[in-house]
C-alpha cells in the first residue's frame, strides 16, 4: 500500500501562535477592504445618487455602512491612507516604465519598498487578498488525495516569474499601458470586487484567478505564487537585501520534512536552503516540532533559487 505523501493540512502549528494571530489579523485586514471599500464607496454615492448601481442588490448590504466618507481609498495595489497613497511597487514601475520618474511617483512606492527591503516579501504572506483561495487550494488538494487522488505538484522553475514579470513590464511600456494589472491577482481580485459591487457580474479577471486556483490545486502546489506571480518576482528582487532571515539550528533537526511541507512557496528550512522567495508567514517556525528554527538578523548567504526546491 502507498502512503499518503504529507499535507499542509496534516501539519499543527505548534509554536509562534501571536505571530500567527497578528499575521492572521493583517491579513483580515485587507482581505475585508478589498470587499468593504467597494461597498463603502456605494454606499457615498448612492447618497448623491449612483445611477444603476443604486438597484443592485449590493446597495442593500452598503446602506449599512456609516454615512461617513471611507477612511481608505483605493484597493489593495493602491491605496489613499490619510495623507499618503500607497503603491505596489510593480505597478508604480510599469507607470514609470512609459510616463517617467516624478517625486509624486517615489513619494508614493518609497514606502512599499523599505518595507519589502527590511522585511522581505512579507506582502505574499500578510497581505495578498489571494491568500485565502490559495489555503483553499491546499485544502483542496488535502481533500482528493485522502479520497485516493494523486496529484502531480509541477516544479515551474522560479526564475519563470521574473521572466513573465520583465515582458509585462517591457510590453507595457512599449504599448504606453499597463499590462501587470491584467495577471496579478491582487489588482484582479480588486478590480473584479469593484466590478460585482457596482455592476453585478464579474469580468475576465475572474477568470485568470480562476485558472490560478484550478493550477494551484491540480497542478503544482502554490505553483503560480510561487514561480508565476509577476508581483511575487518583484517582492523576491527586493527581497534579497531584507535581514529577515529564517535560521535552521542543526543540532535539534531531526529531519522530519514538517517545515519543507508545510511552505507554500517551496523553500527548504529543513537544509537551510532559503532564497528570496520566502514569504515570511513563519509557519515552518510555528510547525517545527524541535523548535529548531527561528527568525535571524544575521543574513546567511541566500540560496541558489535552482536549488531552493528542496529534495525531489
Amino acid at each position: 500500500m502507498t502512503r499518503r505523501a504529507l499535507q499542509p493540512l496534516d501539519i499543527t502549528l505548534r509554536h509562534g501562535q501571536r505571530y500567527q494571530r497578528v499575521r492572521r489579523g493583517f491579513l483580515a485586514l485587507s482581505v475585508a477592504l478589498s470587499f468593504v471599500l467597494p461597498l463603502w464607496h456605494l454606499h457615498s454615492l448612492d447618497v448623491q445618487g449612483a445611477g444603476l448601481a443604486a438597484d443592485s442588490p449590493w446597495a442593500r448590504v452598503a446602506a449599512l455602512l456609516p454615512d461617513a466618507p471611507p477612511p481608505f481609498f483605493g484597493a489593495p495595489t493602491s491605496i489613499w491612507v490619510g495623507l499618503f497613497e500607497l503603491v505596489d511597487p510593480l505597478e508604480s514601475l510599469g507607470v514609470a516604465l512609459f510616463q517617467g520618474v516624478s517625486w509624486h511617483w517615489v513619494w508614493t512606492v518609497l514606502p512599499g519598498v523599505v518595507l519589502v527591503l527590511l522585511l522581505g516579501r512579507f506582502f505574499c504572506g500578510w497581505a495578498c487578498p489571494y491568500l485565502p483561495l490559495l489555503a483553499a487550494s491546499n485544502a483542496s488538494r488535502w481533500v482528493l488525495t485522502r479520497l485516493g487522488l494523486r496529484l502531480p505538484d509541477v516544479k515551474v522553475p522560479r526564475a519563470t516569474s521574473r521572466v513573465v514579470m520583465v515582458g509585462l513590464l517591457v510590453g507595457g511600456s512599449l504599448l504606453g499601458t499597463q499590462l501587470v494589472p491584467l495577471v496579478y491577482p491582487p489588482a484582479l481580485i480588486g478590480r473584479e470586487v469593484f466590478r460585482a459591487v457596482f455592476y453585478g457580474s464579474l469580468g475576465a479577471g475572474a477568470l485568470v484567478v480562476a485558472g490560478a486556483f484550478l493550477f494551484d490545486t491540480f497542478v503544482s502546489r502554490g505553483g503560480f505564487c510561487r514561480s508565476l506571480c509577476p508581483g511575487g518576482a518583484m517582492f523576491s528582487v527586493l527581497s534579497n537585501l531584507s535581514p529577515l532571515r529564517v535560521k535552521n539550528e542543526r543540532s535539534k533537526c531531526t529531519d522530519c520534512t514538517v517545515c519543507d511541507v508545510v511552505c507554500n512557496l517551496g523553500q527548504s528550512p529543513m537544509t537551510n536552503r532559503l532564497d528570496s522567495g520566502c514569504e515570511r508567514c513563519g509557519r515552518c517556525i510555528a510547525s517545527c516540532p524541535t523548535r529548531a528554527l527561528s527568525w535571524s538578523l544575521s543574513r546567511p548567504p541566500l540560496a541558489r533559487d535552482s536549488k531552493a526546491e528542496g529534495p525531489p
